[in-house]
């Protein structure tokens, strides 16, 4: 790799919002500005330091750099009152729960950032995003079920929506409990469309990424590029025209923009998740995705977004079709084992399918397989694409991020499932 530097400038405000059933409120604001420092010259050498303002980033860039940075940050009027007065609905649908306790969080996070590589004029990028998490916790029960939403334009959310999610996953879970089924064998699974994206993210996002396959811990070579990986009906994207959710971010986090937003093209690999670095190490094309949690990390290879094509099925056909099965509403969080080619991944709103047709509720299930042999067994695409509520994070090796998945509702054979009770 030649010689390289590039300069993370970041400006960040993030904003917290908590009431509970105890009428307790919690609100605070933190501001984090710095500037990260990175270059290569046969090693890294990387500093950073905190900063009292964007412009104080300006004594430790080189004499030579025009810098300009953003305007000043503009205000969220993220205050505790006004967001009380505009989600009250939701509010006092909480309040009146018969349930053992439930908590209201709301964040909302606008982050600037300027990058300036050598030899190049200065990028700037900027993210705002806005959610709300639902926590309730149902009578004799130890843990929190969870409902969120979240948004890129505006702290307003739907509150008929989040109303209507939350009671569906408590009479779930309520009805849940009176069931003893037992799974003794791999079976069909049917993720509905939009957040279901997010068990792709985990067993075939991360399995790309460029870190992850230089040093051998992805099921995925190098060698792949070009071989059919997955079924012929399978089309995986990076990036969706149509979507605003990363509409700000017109680089990664070294300058760098994507060459291609196609990974897989009808089943067969085109493309792998990489920064610079590991491109260089590689020998590939495509770069672009670089990514840092702030200023005080190193930046690595991480996805921004994956989105899976539509196909030709109605969703009605991936249930009449299964005569016996999963269908998935609510999805929790993943764990990937690479060394063992497993992963697990936690379902929190599921039914059972009996002769094509939904019935029993199941609370929390746990779906756990072999990486390839799942990859291998997406059967039916539908053709409702959906992208997720806008409140999908990643965490890979200690930073969390944002990112987006979206897909239609898709049917993965020769899943193993156990119940995950939530008690």
């Amino acid at each position: 790799m030649k010689k390289f530097s590039v300069d993370l400038i970041e400006d960040n405000h993030a904003y917290y919002f908590s009431i509970d059933s105890n009428d307790k409120k919690e609100y605070t604001v933190k501001k984090k500005t710095g500037i990260l420092q990175r270059k290569f010259n046969d090693e890294w050498i990387s500093h950073s330091h905190e900063l009292t303002s964007v412009p104080e980033a300006g004594k430790y860039l080189e004499k030579n750099v025009k810098f300009k940075g953003h305007k000043d940050q503009t205000d969220f009027s993220f205050q505790p009152g006004k967001i009380v007065v505009e989600n009250h609905y939701v509010l006092d649908f909480l309040r009146n729960l018969d349930v053992m306790e439930w908590k209201a969080i709301f964040r909302a996070n606008q982050t600037r950032r300027i990058i300036i590589k050598r030899g190049g004029k200065e990028k700037k990028t900027h993210f705002d995003h806005f959610s709300v998490l639902i926590k309730v916790r149902l009578k004799e029960s130890r843990h929190f079920i969870e409902v969120g939403e979240g948004s890129v334009h505006s702290s307003k959310f739907n509150q008929d929506g989040l109303i209507s999610r939350v009671k569906e996953i408590i009479e779930n879970h309520k009805h849940a409990e009176k069931q003893t089924i037992t799974f003794t064998d791999k079976i069909p699974v049917i993720l509905s469309a939009g957040d279901g994206g997010i068990l792709f993210h985990e067993i075939l996002g991360h399995a790309l990424e460029a870190d992850y396959i230089f040093l051998h811990r992805s099921p995925i070579s190098i060698r792949d590029i070009g071989q059919q990986i997955m079924p012929k009906n399978i089309t995986v994207m990076t990036g969706d025209k149509d979507d605003t959710f990363f509409k700000g971010m017109v680089c990664d986090d070294e300058g760098e923009t994507v060459k291609s937003t196609v990974l897989i093209d009808k089943g067969v690999l085109k493309n792998i998740i990489s920064d610079s670095f590991y491109k260089s190490l590689l020998k590939i094309k495509n770069d672009g995705h670089s990514r840092v949690e702030d200023f005080t990390r190193l930046p690595m290879p991480r996805m921004y977004a994956l989105y899976l094509k539509p196909g030709d099925y109605n969703p009605e056909e991936l249930i009449t079709s299964t005569p016996y099965g999963i269908y998935a509403r609510e999805f929790g969080e993943g764990k990937i084992y690479f060394d063992k080619n497993i992963f697990y991944f936690n379902i929190r709103d599921a039914r059972l399918i009996e002769k094509g047709k939904l019935t029993f509720p199941l609370g929390n299930i746990m779906v756990t397989g072999d990486i390839f042999e799942v990859l291998n067994s997406v059967d039916m695409v539908a053709n409702d694409f959906r992208y997720d509520k806008g409140v999908s994070y990643c965490f890979k090796n200690g930073q969390t991020l944002n990112v987006r998945v979206g897909q239609p509702t898709v049917k993965i054979n020769n899943l193993y499932v156990t119940k995950d009770t939530n008690d």
